[in-house]
């Protein structure tokens, strides 16, 4: 086969395993209309999913687990059958930017991206994908971060057979379950801020599932910021409140994170006036 004749079969052959990928999207995503197909699985995105089957990160693709307006999470399986999340980042979310800039600041992996939002949604997936990587090898409990392409982050599944563990706010436990609960988020926060150098950043009762009463795990790390950076002490603050509101809504007895902020930084806590 000659040179051209190569680049032409791998031309062919590139179009029609696109095409399979998307009829395959299409069948196993039935919220999305035809119309709409291209908002989530553009050309990019497509020819970054094809190469993350063609490299065996992911065999078997199923269907949506959660949708809003920034971001698509599926359900996938690799060939040894573990059961993964595929969250895909949207490209054309021109409001992807807004409000994000207190995560970022600090960050030069930003600063070099310009005024291209595909960039800046690359950078920000890479930024999940290391979060994540701090806060597993911290020991804690978070999805296991596989690998990242492009806006594509694959990650473990939280769940069993395509169904996911339940979030914080959609749990029904015992006052003394939720006690429970709440020392085990107090000692991931202890162990996310002191052994891999993270602040969550957005930690409710909407960022942690709790399949049971004796089991959490933080997810969407995307906005987790370094401990050193502009903002993080609002954003720990933020957090603690976040989360005393929650357990002594459910009549846990909760530590002032006041004292909680100090114990974990040795620094004052921000003042209440300050905007974020």
């Amino acid at each position: 086969m000659s040179y051209d004749e190569d680049r032409v079969y791998r031309r062919v052959f590139r179009r029609e395993a696109l095409t399979e990928i998307k009829n395959r999207m299409l069948e196993k995503d039935a919220s999305l209309e035809s119309s709409a197909f291209e908002e989530v699985f553009d050309k990019m995105t497509l020819m970054i999913l094809y190469e993350l089957i063609r490299r065996g990160v992911f065999s078997d693709f199923y269907g949506v687990i959660s949708a809003g307006k920034e971001s698509r999470i599926y359900h996938a399986k690799n060939a040894k059958g573990e059961e993964l999340a595929v969250k895909i980042y949207l490209v054309n979310n021109t409001e992807f930017r807004k409000n994000r800039m207190i995560y970022v600041a600090g960050d030069h992996n930003f600063q070099r991206v310009g005024s291209s939002l595909r960039k800046f949604i690359y950078s920000w997936a890479r930024r999940e994908l290391r979060n994540l990587e701090l806060a597993y090898n911290a020991g804690v409990p978070v999805p296991k971060p596989y690998t990242v392409e492009g806006n594509v982050l694959v990650m473990s599944f939280l769940g069993v057979d395509g169904v996911r563990y339940p979030l914080l706010r959609e749990t029904s436990y015992t006052a003394d379950e939720y006690a429970g609960l709440y020392g085990l988020v107090i000692e991931y926060i202890r162990r996310l801020y002191n052994d891999s150098g993270l602040i969550h950043g957005d930690l409710s009762e909407y960022n942690i599932m709790a399949p049971d009463p004796r089991t959490v795990y933080f997810i969407d790390l995307s906005q987790s910021v370094l401990r050193d950076t502009p903002y993080a002490e609002i954003l720990l603050m933020r957090d603690l409140r976040n989360v005393s509101r929650f357990f002594e809504s459910r009549g846990v007895d909760v530590l002032d994170e006041r004292e909680l902020f100090v114990e974990l930084t040795g620094k004052d806590p921000p003042s209440e006036l300050t905007p974020i």
